[in-house]
Order: structure tokens, then C-alpha cells, then sequence
């Protein structure tokens, strides 16, 4: 297989720009004045983004609303075309974008899932194969022969999904379309694309960073049209939540924590009371976010009071936390912490809050030191990560400091008991053999 024919998707220096204009009226007499005057105003959606995937990759597309990842998504299965750029698609497309796309609302949904067919080029005998795995996918019993304008957003997404991974599309694209699915039915569609993607190429668009996370090997970050990052899944979901950390603090018009990163004055503060680690300070300032009123000055994983970096299966171990105030928290506030697996998924954590506990108020100066207490429980032997928190009040978005990966350690393998799962946790068990 040469380079071209293993790519899937690849899109070259695309922009999308809408034109926009504040009345209807406007569309009308820029199109009929004789001079040509403007009179709409250009939005660039999407600027200058290149990428390539290969096929058989599973990727998350990730950004905040309004980011440009819809509009990529319908740029890449022709539904709108780009104003600058090429995008070259190998393969068939099956799409869920916006719900309802693609079916006709007066139609059943039996007569849908054949219209969806035709669309997609296969043959009425063809369907007739598809439609026993497409029905017993969709599981809406006798609605399949009811209009879908009568069919719920679940029931919508349930149809519209069974259809677009039967009909062995070379490439699935999935915009946020499982968020109105229940549970059940979302852990079922997470299920059936992870076997999907072993054939075929999927791009996935969704908030869940942990379902990104265990299902996408790769991801692309869009920020205001333009492509911040595209990698390792773990290390673009990091940017991505500094990024929203860092955006929350500058909402509510604080100073930034690059000024206390890089400033002199704040290294040598006569007011630092407890020593810096430079280590996780040089960590710490690549991977953090915040208003600057506040930061850690140490992360430590401490096993019988020695640093650690390696932390065997049922140890006892204390994560201590040092932070520095710059300026007065007249709020009281709270700290955390979120251990991670590998793959960047949540696996455990704790706030002071979980334990009814609050941060006292802070003077600027204040040095505060929290000891987390807890059992080595994690079951699966490998690298894992620690982010910490730091807030002036426990329910609010606003971060002080945040740092996303503050810890790094391991977990070796056990020698002789295997535990399953991620984190162990005891049973009592009853046992009877009964005649």
C-alpha cells in the first residue's frame, strides 16, 4: 500500500469563511447593487488547517462550541464546500451529524433506513440483508414503521446510528450524536465503533474526555478555527483543559500565571516561606493554568515519609500538596486531586470539600500545605499521573492553579496476586456448595 492509498482523510490548507449580515435585506441588496458594495461582514470558521489520517485510525476532534469542529466535520463529508484548500476523502462516508440529517422527517423509519441506503449506493436486495442487524440495532420495536417526526431525540440517534455503522462504511464520522442516547445505549455504540474502527476509519467529536480518551488512539484540538495540536490522545486532552482552565480565569479579568511564572521578583519573594521544588516547578509551568493569585510550589508522593517515585500495590501513601498565596482569597476554597491511568482516563481522586473541609481564607503570603492519606490500590501495574487543583470556592469553574500532570509515578507488577480491573476493591465473599 503506497502513502496515498493508507491515508484516509487528508485535508490541505483549508479555510471556511461565512459571510455574514445583520438583516435578511442585506443578502438582497449586496447581491443586486450595481457597484458591488459589501455589505456583510467575513467570519472565518476555519483557518488554515492541514492534516492527514491514515485509515483504520481512530481520532477525537476536540474544542470548545463554537471551535470549527462541526463545520470541519460537514467540509469533510461534502455536506458544505471550503471558501479556500482541498480535502481529499478515501472511502465511503457514513455520517451522524446534526440530528435528523439525512432522513425525512414524513417518511417511517423503515422507509428511511432504505433512503439512507440508496444514498449510500447499495441496492434494495443489499438493504434487505442489512435491515435484521439494523432493526435489532436500533431496538425501537413497532416505531420503525412510524413516521420519525413522532420518533424522541433517543429514539432519533438510535435509528440513525444502527443505519450508519451497517452499512460497512470505509470511513464514521460522529458528531456529538450518542449525548442524547441513554447510558446503556451509549456504552453499546461506544462498543460497536471500537470494533468498527479494527476496519474502518472513525472520527469522533464529543465533550467526554474520557470517552475520547478510552476510545481514540489520536486527537485534533481546534481553537477558534485553527488546529492547536493533533497527537497522542493524552497529551491533546492536557492542552485542551489548560486551555479552558486558563480562558475561565481570564473570563473573570485576573492576571494571568505566566507574570508569576516568569517573573524574578517572585522567585526570590522573601514571602516563598517553605522551599520550591525546582523540578516540579520546571514540570509545573509547562502543564498549568489559573489566575496566578495562588500556586503550587511542591507536589510529593511520600512512602513512609521518603519521596517516591514508584509505589508498589497496597502501600500506604501520602500525597502532600504546598501551595503559595500572592494575594488576599477572602472566599474559603478547596484542593484536590485526579489520578490517572496511561491512557489519561480518571481513576481515582479526592477534594477536601468530599471530606467537609474547606480551605481556609488566605492572606497574601499564606503557605498551604494539604496531606492527602490514602491505600495503593490501583490494580494495574504501569505509569500513571496526578493533577492537582486549587480553588477560591468549591463549585466554581475558577482555578487558582491548576496543574495537569504534577505527579509522575508506577506502579510495578505484583508478584503473585493478580487483582483484575483498574482499582481493587475488597469483597467479602460467601461461599456454600448446595446438594
Amino acid at each position: 500500500m503506497t502513502q496515498n492509498e493508507s491515508i484516509a482523510v487528508e485535508v490541505n490548507d483549508v479555510t471556511k469563511i461565512y459571510k455574514i449580515y445583520d438583516n435578511p435585506n442585506e443578502r438582497l441588496k449586496e447581491a443586486i447593487h450595481p457597484f458591488k458594495k459589501k455589505y456583510h461582514s467575513d467570519f472565518k470558521a476555519i483557518s488554515d488547517l492541514s492534516f492527514s489520517i491514515n485509515k483504520g485510525q481512530a481520532i477525537g476532534i476536540i474544542g470548545k462550541n463554537g471551535s470549527g469542529k462541526s463545520t470541519l466535520l460537514k467540509m469533510i463529508t461534502g455536506v458544505i464546500t471550503p471558501t479556500s484548500g482541498s480535502i481529499k476523502v478515501n472511502g465511503k462516508i457514513a455520517a451522524l451529524l446534526e440530528l435528523g440529517a439525512g432522513f425525512n422527517p414524513d417518511l417511517t423509519g423503515m422507509e428511511n433506513i432504505y433512503l439512507n441506503g440508496t444514498l449510500m449506493g447499495y441496492s434494495k436486495i443489499e438493504m434487505d440483508g442489512k435491515l435484521e442487524s439494523i432493526t435489532s440495532f436500533a431496538d425501537i420495536g413497532d416505531f420503525i414503521n412510524q413516521p420519525v417526526k413522532m420518533y424522541s431525540s433517543g429514539m432519533f440517534a438510535r435509528l440513525a446510528f444502527a443505519v450508519a455503522i451497517n452499512v460497512d462504511p470505509d470511513i464514521l464520522i460522529v458528531d456529538e450524536a450518542l449525548s442524547v442516547g441513554d447510558i446503556y445505549f451509549q456504552a453499546k455504540c461506544i462498543t460497536k465503533m471500537k470494533e468498527l474502527s479494527k476496519k474502518s476509519t472513525v472520527l469522533f467529536v464529543s465533550h467526554s474526555m474520557d470517552t475520547i480518551k478510552s476510545f481514540c488512539d489520536t486527537a485534533l484540538l481546534i481553537d477558534k478555527g485553527h488546529m492547536v495540536e493533533i497527537g497522542p490522545v493524552k497529551r491533546v486532552a492536557q492542552i485542551y483543559e489548560n486551555i479552558v482552565n486558563q480562558e475561565i480565569a481570564d473570563m473573570k479579568r485576573v492576571q494571568s500565571l505566566d507574570i508569576f511564572v516568569n517573573s524574578e521578583t517572585d522567585k526570590k519573594s522573601s514571602l516563598l516561606l517553605l522551599e520550591e521544588d525546582p523540578a516540579f516547578a520546571k514540570r509545573a509551568n509547562e502543564f498549568r493554568s489559573g489566575t496566578g493569585d495562588a500556586r503550587f510550589i511542591r507536589a510529593d508522593l511520600l512512602v513512609n515519609g521518603e519521596v517516591v517515585n514508584q509505589v508498589p500495590f497496597g502501600e500506604m501513601v501520602t500525597l502532600r500538596l504546598v501551595a503559595q498565596y500572592y494575594k488576599d482569597i477572602d472566599s474559603e476554597g478547596t484542593i484536590g486531586y485526579m489520578v490517572r491511568n496511561h491512557t489519561g482516563v480518571d481513576v481515582f481522586g479526592m477534594n477536601i470539600y468530599n471530606k467537609a473541609k474547606l480551605v481556609p481564607k488566605m492572606q497574601a503570603g499564606g503557605i498551604l500545605e494539604v496531606n492527602f492519606n490514602f491505600r495503593n490500590l490501583l490494580s494495574e501495574s504501569g505509569k500513571y499521573t496526578i493533577s492537582i487543583g486549587l480553588k477560591p470556592k468549591p463549585f466554581e469553574p475558577l482555578y487558582l492553579d491548576s496543574v495537569s500532570i504534577a505527579v509522575v509515578f508506577e506502579v510495578p507488577k505484583p508478584e503473585n496476586n493478580y487483582v483484575p480491573g483498574l482499582i481493587f476493591v475488597d469483597n467479602t465473599i460467601d461461599l456454600q456448595v448446595i446438594n
